[in-house]
């Protein structure tokens, strides 16, 4: 059976809300605010549902162009049916909304965005019998694509390449800086670099183990298992956050990863202790050889209960599940007078900056739309002490 709803706002996760014939709130993938579609029920819960788009009846004016043949069914671009502009104010206004709700006061936010096009510096591919892909969206359904114009074209091709020379089911992650030296990781056996500078596959590795990424602040390494900041045109801008925003003689990250932003927080503070639980991204830091940082391969967790100094700062770059409590309670009992808080999930950044309220205020907010085509927002949090 269909059913029609106007679509009255979005929800974090990509979903257009909707309202079923009962009063209940219906969850639609592929719609946006302003929408009027129809749709079957997908999934029904007890409180709400989920649906399943069957026609767009009247199309909002948020839409923007169609610039994949695969929108609607690839589980990539769950936003790319949104024009760019108004996906960058839907995510802020996520960022906002979190905030609200957890009561906290914030400054006006600076919004920062770039073009989609080949904006990503990584991706991985779904490789089955010589051709790329990617799931469908919510399925482990193969998708065979020939381009993805979110992902930097030499990736693709080169993804292709090695597609092309094996057999079977695989997937292939891949990683390439701005000169063109790419990585390469799949678990399938492989004859050649395929154009890669390096190669892990079931054989072992081929060619180089690392390759450099320039940034304005110095160089860093990265590896066939790094996490990287995926888009290379407004990365950069959280190296600036995180550099205009230091001051000190001591500093404190955590989660530092490979070093990414050390980087910037050594060109301003005379002493760094910089940890991240991941021992090889801290082999890869070292390697910047930066004098003035104490590199620890130690979970934050753990490392904050062995620390006796005092920091003038602390910058955080936690994964998706935020900090500890144990870590915002070290923060609160720190006394450093700013904290630099980058964050890829607005309601986990909502709920460590209201445990860090009693101490710290938000002096300067960014919303940051790292990755267009899709829901996910990243935020760059200035928080300084009382007086």
């Amino acid at each position: 059976m269909k059913y029609e709803t106007y679509i009255k706002d979005t929800a974090y996760g990509g979903y257009g809300v909707g309202t079923m014939p009962d009063g209940r709130v219906v969850f639609i993938p592929h719609t946006v605010e302003g929408d009027t579609v129809s749709y079957r029920v997908a999934e029904d819960k007890k409180n709400f549902t989920y649906g399943e788009l069957a026609e767009v009846i009247t199309a909002s004016d948020k839409r923007g162009e169609r610039y994949c043949p695969h929108l609607g069914i690839c589980g990539g671009c769950t936003f790319g049916h949104i024009a760019a502009e108004h996906q960058t104010e839907i995510k802020k206004n996520f960022v906002l909304g979190q905030l609200k709700r957890a009561g906290i006061a914030h400054t006006e936010p600076e919004v920062l965005s770039a073009d989609f096009r080949e904006f990503r510096n990584r991706a991985t591919f779904r490789i089955r019998d010589g051709r790329i892909g990617f799931f469908k969206f919510k399925s482990n359904d193969f998708l065979p694509v020939n381009d993805c114009p979110v992902i930097k074209r030499s990736i693709v091709e080169k993804a292709q390449a090695l597609a092309s020379k094996i057999s079977g089911s695989h997937t292939l992650y891949v990683t390439e800086n701005e000169e063109g030296m790419a990585l390469g990781k799949t678990y399938a056996s492989v004859n050649g670099l395929c154009g890669f500078s390096g190669l892990e596959t079931e054989d072992g590795v081929s060619g180089l183990k690392t390759i450099l990424f320039g940034t304005k602040y110095g160089t860093f390494h990265a590896g066939f298992s790094t996490f990287l900041q995926g888009n290379r045109y407004l990365s950069g801008y959280l190296q600036d956050f995180v550099y205009e925003n230091s001051a000190g003689k001591n500093a404190l990250e955590l989660y530092c990863g490979s070093g990414f932003l050390t980087l910037a927080l050594a060109m301003k503070c005379e002493r760094v202790t910089a940890a991240e639980i991941a021992k090889e991204s801290i082999a890869l830091a070292r390697r910047a050889e930066l004098k003035n940082v104490n590199w620890m391969a130690v979970s934050s967790e753990t490392l904050i209960g062995r620390l006796r100094e005092k920091y003038d700062m602390v910058v955080v770059d936690p994964p998706r599940t935020g900090l500890d409590k144990s870590v915002t309670d070290f923060i609160k009992n720190s006394g450093a007078k700013k904290v630099v808080y980058i964050s890829c999930s607005p309601d986990t950044l909502a709920r460590d900056i209201k445990r860090l309220s009693e101490k710290y205020r938000v002096a300067k907010l960014t919303v940051a739309d790292m990755f267009p085509g899709s829901y996910h927002v990243e935020s760059a949090v200035l928080l300084e002490l009382y007086n």
